[in-house]
């Protein structure tokens, strides 16, 4: 089993499983999981007619989810490393150069990105490489190969760059989905970018391997506009949900509470918070802020993880009420609670 083999078996068993992705005007388009892998083999035979050799990383820049998976899936197929990076120049141009200069796959919308970069950079534009044709034999790998290269969100030092295997990330897939009880009835709602682990993995990969409905809100869009998370949650019948602590603390400040009491948040058995520390304060206030919608206090799960485990480390049982206690750091430090 690979990587790759998550995908294949999605369509195999669930061709009509579908990913919704929503725009940043609430516009929405649905992609079955038959037409992504479609996608991604065609962008797979695109790398191979441009020459990328087996075993190059690649950086990945997209702007929106519907570009971002068939170019992260086409590069697995096609043998390389894809490293999916946050459209930032000052940031993604020192990992390019860490990586020795290879060729950056760009969406439409990110084009401009490289303009940032040393002349002569080489850059792949996804539209070019969708003309394909597509790839028949996808590259075979083995569980001790890179799957991908994932970088550290930098939430205490420097980022990092992990190299992730096939088999370590297959190994990940089944903890989460066995710690959360995913499964083929739910609906995972995200807003978390793909060039984040717990974004790309949790949001992504684990709904795939489970057969579940994926439904994709853009960062940016729920970062200007929160609200929209919850409309398209409750629009959906979102059964699991996730989050970091900052995004808890925006939605208490700015979406209005009539907003939320006109939604029915009720389907939700899940909201996974992690990525960064979770302050009580904030846990309690989105817990008021949202019980108007329906949604139950008991499905808020703090879980800890990091891109050098691949993800997820710790979750609670399930059920268990999330309770802060207060420590001695001092005492805590010596091995006493």
């Amino acid at each position: 089993m690979t990587l790759l083999d998550v995908l294949l078996d999605a369509v195999r068993e669930a061709p009509g499983q579908t990913v919704v992705h929503v725009r940043g005007d609430g516009s929405e388009l649905t992609v079955t999981l038959s037409e992504l892998l479609d996608d991604a083999l065609l962008v797979a035979g695109g790398f191979r007619e441009a020459g990328v050799a087996r075993g190059t990383c690649v950086p990945l820049f997209a702007d929106r989810s519907e570009d971002f998976q068939p170019m992260f899936w086409g590069a697995v197929a096609a043998g390389l490393v894809p490293v999916p990076l946050a459209p930032d120049t000052r940031r993604a141009l020192p990992v390019w150069e860490h990586l020795g200069r290879p060729p950056v796959v760009v969406d439409a919308a990110t084009a401009s990105l490289t303009d940032g970069f040393p002349s002569g950079v080489r850059v792949l534009a996804l539209d070019a490489l969708r003309e394909g044709p597509a790839m028949r034999e996808p590259a075979a790998a083995g569980p001790d190969d890179v799957a991908f290269l994932q970088f550290s969100s930098g939430s205490t030092g420097a980022p990092k760059g992990v190299e992730v295997t096939h088999g370590a990330v297959l190994a990940n897939l089944r903890q989460i989905r066995e710690a959360s009880a995913l499964c083929a009835d739910d609906v995972v709602v995200s807003w978390m970018p793909y060039f984040h682990d717990m974004g790309l993995i949790g949001t992504h990969l684990a709904p795939l391997a489970a057969r579940a409905r994926q439904v994709k809100v853009g960062p940016m869009s729920f970062a200007k506009r929160p609200r929209l998370w919850f409309e398209v949650a409750a629009r959906h019948r979102g059964t699991v949900l996730s989050a970091a602590n900052f995004a808890l603390a925006l939605a208490v400040r700015r979406v209005p509470d009539e907003v939320l009491a006109r939604l029915d948040l009720s389907a939700v058995r899940v909201l996974l918070v992690g990525a960064e520390p979770i302050a009580p304060t904030v846990w309690r206030a989105f817990a008021a802020k949202t019980r108007p919608a329906g949604l139950d206090p008991a499905a808020a799960r703090p879980v800890y993880g990091l891109a050098e485990a691949t993800l997820a480390v710790t979750f609670p049982p399930p059920g268990e009420v999330a309770a802060p206690l207060v420590l001695d750091r001092a005492a805590l430090s010596g091995g006493v609670v």
